[in-house]
């Protein structure tokens, strides 16, 4: 009973943690994104708010999950981690590509202790790592405060001698600020950004929603520094005055456009310069509490503040805020607002009413579930599609009774309602089970961006669209090793050095691009790389060369032939083997993985221009529809998105070529198989040799072969069972399935019964 509670902590960590792990990851891409359309002058990379305060925080959720659940090793990790982070948020560290090399080296590490816990328990996660102390120790250099002074002496120097610039500041505002505040505060002065502020009243009830709404405003035009404190309305106790701290690069006109239609106005804050030329009710000055507008009675008065607790993750999550770092929190609203969510320590307890009072309603619309639930779930609808089945054959039984014929029509309307429903059914778990194929995706960025950072002679561009598009998740968990070899080997074969494309007339970068998109059942992936595409005369000399084929059937291949000696193993066109190809071992590998999920993998590449490999794939293998056929008396079920066509044939009409039997369709050879042979079934005494029968058309790649049988049954959806381990890893034999009426058939691997029936074929395939 113990070891039952252990492993469902165990999965429940494992859950949110890859959950949070997946976040982090996503945060440090677009750091990288926003890196790469960046400049820098000997300075550091610019450093985006939101997203080091969502990176900061996914660290710090990891180190409480580990925490709590005895992972000592990540939390230790987290720990270090959250220093390193909240050194950039706070601007003592430069975020260089150094340190960002850091962070992404971060994931692999957390996968590592994910793993390491998976395969051993929680237990296995509080031993300590030789190569987790040593990246904790290079990010506690990273870290230091003293290497963060020299950088910034070395950094641009600031727009004056005063940190704030030749603004006017009232020294109670800068008091009343958080010590991240006043960084943000220091940097947007440095990055010669105009200060503005936003003043107004909100209504109290939809406090939150108007503040997620403002902040999605002013976002794309520059940033929320902070929320001057202050409290409800005392002209109107329904709404709340609000003060908000803003720095942007756009001018008056242009924040104040940003805002539209919402309540609040814009002060530019001025200059000393401007300052001097203005009156004092005119100038805009920082001033805590000043609210034009508001009658100066009023704002004299001692308004209350509205607490947002400390350790409160939603409002940091729901209104964009981060830590507050070391310093003290005013313990306000503008606290979560303006980048301080999470208060920090040493945090006001004001009085007044607290938001979480306002709505106990849970934000979160998610819940996790495993995936062996709905594989189960999956199983009880492919049941219940065998008792419609069942219904339909009583049905069908009744319909012939002409004493029950108004019964069997009310029958087959309540046939059609549960059809109906069925499919609906079947259609909302296969969704529930359905992930972005961004979750791959996002792995290719960075095994792109290291390898690109270790070569000094690439550079690459990695562009990526239909990440949204969705995939089972067992099929996504199969699908990243495969997509990694290709992006490995277009890397490493494919793009060219810098200095080959500039002599070719292309650009420095090499581009890599991944599409992704839906069409009908089937998902559909390409991946393009514009480097030097497959030398197809050396593939086939090595092919020779290492007996794969022989001398006269090199020369009577074709191109598509040529191109697919890539999915052979132990096959390459590199001549000296590095660390990460050269060895023949990967394409063959993708190849193997791609049809055991159902796919098709093709590829077309142009010598000095490129390679494209295109990957199909069913959205799901859970329930798939199949053909079911007899032969000997015995009953299978053939995958319909591997069957091309079916026709009936008199057996006269089959030749022998070499002897082989084959089917001569539309004027091209079709090799057959006898299943009935193939299996070495007999046929009962009391039936006789057939004469004719029904030939089943299979695809596999360019290839097609044909399956002879004895009867087609129909097409049904089915669900694929495992045979056990007892008869597990039969030839030709993928699982089974149960059909109406109690009976069970064997589902058919097609690719297995061509390599098995026809092991030339199956190779060409």
């Amino acid at each position: 009973m113990a070891e039952q509670g252990s492993d469902k902590l165990r999965e429940e960590f494992l859950s949110e943690a890859q959950e949070i792990v997946e976040q982090f990851n996503r945060d440090l891409l677009a750091m990288n994104n926003a890196s790469q359309r960046h400049d820098p002058m000997g300075g550091g990379l610019p450093v985006e708010p939101d997203l080091i305060n969502s990176a900061f925080r996914a660290v710090h959720s990891l180190k409480g999950l580990s925490g709590l659940s005895g992972v000592d090793r990540m939390m230790h990790l987290s720990h270090d981690l959250e220093n390193l982070l909240d050194a950039l948020r706070m601007g003592k560290v430069q975020l260089t590509p150094s340190v960002l090399d850091l962070l992404f080296e971060s994931i692999d590490h957390y996968q590592a202790i994910c793993a390491d816990v998976a395969a051993h328990g929680l237990a296995s996660g509080a031993v300590s790592s030789r190569a987790v102390d040593d990246f904790i120790r290079r990010v506690n250099i990273a870290a230091d405060p003293e290497a963060a002074r020299k950088a910034a002496m070395t950094a641009a120097p600031s727009v004056s001698d005063s940190p704030y610039g030749d603004f006017e500041i009232d020294a109670a505002l800068i008091a009343g600020l958080t010590e991240y505040e006043e960084h943000r505060l220091k940097e947007n002065i440095r990055q010669s950004r105009n200060l503005f502020r936003i003043i107004g009243s909100v209504p109290f009830a939809s406090l939150e929603d108007e503040f997620v709404n403002i902040r999605e405003s002013l976002k794309p035009v520059g940033e929320v520094i902070a929320v001057v404190p202050a409290g409800l309305s005392s002209t109107n106790p329904e709404l709340m005055d609000v003060e908000l701290i803003f720095g942007s690069g756009q001018s008056l006109n242009g924040v104040a456009a940003a805002l539209g239609a919402s309540p609040l106005h814009v002060v530019q804050v001025p200059r000393r310069s401007q300052a001097a030329a203005m009156a004092p009710e005119a100038t805009g000055r920082f001033e805590v509490g000043r609210n034009p507008g508001v009658p100066a009675s009023s704002q004299e008065k001692s308004l209350p503040m509205i607490p947002v607790p400390a350790a409160d993750p939603l409002h940091s999550t729901l209104l964009g805020g981060g830590s507050g770092g070391s310093g003290g929190s005013r313990g306000s609203i503008g606290g979560s607002i303006g980048g301080g969510g999470e208060g920090g320590e040493g945090g006001d307890e004001g009085g007044g009413r607290s938001l979480t009072s306002q709505s106990q309603k849970n934000f979160t619309q998610t819940v996790r579930v495993d995936i062996r639930k709905l594989d189960h779930l999956m199983n009880i609808v492919g049941e219940l599609a065998l008792v419609r089945s069942g219904i339909q054959g009583v049905f069908d039984d009744l319909r012939r009774d002409r004493v029950h014929a108004e019964l069997a029509r009310k029958l087959q309307d309540e046939l059609r309602r549960l059809n109906r429903k069925l499919e609906d059914l079947q259609r909302g778990i296969q969704e529930v089970r359905m992930v972005p194929l961004s979750q791959v995706f996002d792995k290719l960025h960075r095994v792109v961006r290291q390898m690109s950072r270790e070569s000094e002679r690439k550079e690459i561009q990695f562009v990526v669209t239909g990440g949204d598009t969705k995939l089972d998740k067992l099929m996504i968990e199969e699908l990243s090793e495969p997509m990694m070899h290709i992006i490995r080997n277009a890397i490493d074969h494919g793009i060219e050095d810098r200095d080959t494309r500039r002599s070719r007339g292309k650009p420095d970068h090499g581009t890599i691009a991944i599409s992704a998109e839906q069409r009908g059942n089937k998902v559909v992936i390409e991946v393009f790389d514009d480097g030097n595409g497959i030398d197809t005369k050396t593939l086939v000399q090595r092919a020779v060369s290492k007996g794969v084929i022989s001398e006269e059937a090199s020369r009577s291949m074709s191109r598509d032939e040529q191109i697919n000696l890539i999915f052979l193993p132990g096959l390459s066109t590199r001549a000296v083997a590095d660390q990460n190809s050269g060895r023949g071992v990967g394409m063959d590998v993708v190849k193997t993985k791609i049809t055991r999920m159902d796919g098709t993998i093709n590829s077309y590449t142009e010598l000095g221009q490129g390679t494209r490999f295109t990957i199909t794939l069913p959205t799901t293998l859970a329930i798939i529809k199949a053909l079911v056929i007899r032969t000997a008396g015995r009953t299978y079920a053939i995958p319909l998105n591997s069957v091309t066509e079916s026709l009936m044939i008199g057996y006269d009409q089959i030749k022998t070529v070499e002897r082989r039997e084959v089917y001569i369709l539309r004027n091209r050879t079709l090799p057959l198989v006898r299943l009935d042979e193939m299996f070495s079934l007999s046929r009962p005494a009391d039936q006789p040799e057939p004469t004719q029968g029904y030939i089943v058309v299979v695809k596999l790649a360019a290839q097609q072969l044909g399956l002879l049988v004895d009867d087609l049954v129909g097409q049904q959806d089915i669900v694929i069972k495992s045979l056990g381990r007892a008869l597990k890893g039969i030839p030709g034999i993928a699982g089974a399935t149960e059909l109406g009426g109690q009976q069970t058939a064997l589902v058919l691997d097609v690719r297995a019964v061509a390599r098995e029936a026809m092991p030339r074929a199956g190779e060409a395939a």
